[in-house]
């Protein structure tokens, strides 16, 4: 199946929403909501010059939030159903639960044996030893499809293989179970990536290595790529002006693009 373009929110914008989150609840769903919360976040300053947000992207970010109020019964309920749903529906909602400090520890743990050995069988992650605490960390994951770089959802199992190597299964943020990919820890899981704002583009330089929003008629995806030049320029009312130009590590084209498209990779990643 061919994967649908990603989206990446800018920090205040997922602020915004967060918040919406906490007062509106299941009132973000609403595609009428999600398209004037679209048409808001396109006319900011950071947005001049991107792609426009569509509706059904904020939507599907609010969905992440309230997974369970997406699912639509195909026909009516009989008697029981009937109650079990009025039972769900009492229940107080609650937002998308993160991985587990097991699930984030794998994608982060390299210290793994070299000897040769059969492929492990695969193995839910809730089956692991108890491992540090790293909560609050965000992962992200190259795909071997395409080669562009995806906000994980979850850590789904795990396996040994022969090489000495681990690999996990993901689910990739915003896209189902047809979309599960597995994953080499070493080579293509790493912490995500961080949008930046107008007022950081000082901390790109040349020689950085960044992931690039690439957009064409056929796909908008991120990419990593390093920067070979940056032109410094005066910032206006519509915030950062300088101009980067990128080399793309994966097919070596080069673009020159503005601060919005880019996000810098964590100092200790």
């Amino acid at each position: 199946m061919e994967r649908r373009s990603s989206v990446r929110f800018a920090p205040s914008e997922i602020a915004r929403m967060e918040k919406l989150v906490t007062h509106k609840k299941e009132q973000v769903l609403d595609e009428i909501f999600c398209r004037k919360l679209a048409e808001e976040f396109n006319c900011s300053p950071g947005r001049v010059g991107s792609k426009a947000l569509q509706a059904v992207q904020v939507q599907e970010w609010f969905r992440q939030k309230f997974p369970a109020s997406t699912v639509i019964p195909p026909c009516l309920p009989t008697g029981s159903e009937e109650k079990a749903l009025a039972s769900q529906a009492s229940a107080p909602v609650s937002e998308e639960k993160p991985p587990s400090s097991e699930e984030n520890a794998l994608a982060v743990d390299t210290s793994i044996s070299n000897d040769i050995g059969e492929v492990s069988p695969d193995l839910p992650i809730d089956n692991i030893d108890k491992l540090p605490e790293i909560e609050d960390m965000q992962f992200e994951a190259r795909s071997s499809k395409d080669f562009a770089w995806y906000d994980i959802a979850t850590f789904l199992a795990y396996r040994k293989l022969s090489s000495g190597e681990f690999e996990v299964r993901v689910r990739f943020q915003g896209f189902g179970a047809e979309e599960d990919e597995w994953i080499n820890v070493r080579k293509a899981i790493r912490l995500q990536s961080i949008p930046l704002e107008s007022s950081e583009c000082k901390l790109i330089r040349e020689g950085d290595l960044v992931l690039c929003f690439k957009e064409s008629n056929d796909e908008a995806l991120h990419f990593d790529a390093h920067v070979l030049e940056v032109q410094r320029k005066q910032h206006d009312i519509r915030g950062c002006r300088c101009v980067f130009l990128v080399e793309y590590d994966h097919d070596g084209t080069q673009e020159r693009v503005n601060l919005r498209r880019l996000s810098r990779r964590p100092k200790h990643s």
